[in-house]
């Protein structure tokens, strides 16, 4: 390489921006905030929130409601527990004997995930975790959440 090359390669690093840090949520931290929370059916810890993306360590003890997100995708990494996540077929409303709305999913995909499991819905795509054992914890991406 020529000494004006090597200026140049130089003077090109030299003059790039400073680049701000990306998050880091440490795991300690995490637990802290879901043992902290008040107990309920689900648990969030928010790591981050932007326009176009959030990502939370959501900790679910009992199923609730099968949910579509019409923009955006989904990747959940089930970090502990384990429970069934149903995706894919159509969502059946109806209403319980309390006055309460039920959604469920009717000729879905059913799974049974566990810790390292990995799972990725679509926009559109219906999603339910319809029974837990215990507790289901996971990391939840999502990305272009549009409105919802």
């Amino acid at each position: 390489m020529g000494l004006i090359s090597l200026m140049l390669v130089l003077g090109t690093a030299a003059a790039q921006a400073v680049v701000p840090p990306g998050t880091v949520a440490t795991g300690a931290d995490l637990k802290r905030v879901l043992a902290e929370a008040p107990a309920g059916p689900m648990t969030v810890a928010r790591i981050e929130t932007t326009d176009t993306t959030r990502v939370n360590l959501i900790h679910r003890t009992v199923p609730q409601n099968a949910i579509i997100h019409p923009t955006g995708w989904e990747v959940h990494h089930i970090t502990d527990g384990r429970g069934t996540v149903v995706t894919g077929g159509r969502v059946v409303r109806s209403t319980g004997p309390d006055g309460e709305r039920i959604a469920k999913i009717e000729d879905g995909d059913r799974r049974v995930v566990t810790i390292g499991d990995v799972v990725i819905i679509p926009a559109g795509t219906p999603h339910w975790y319809s029974d837990i054992d215990g507790s289901v914890t996971y990391l939840e991406i999502r990305y272009d959440p549009g409105s919802n």
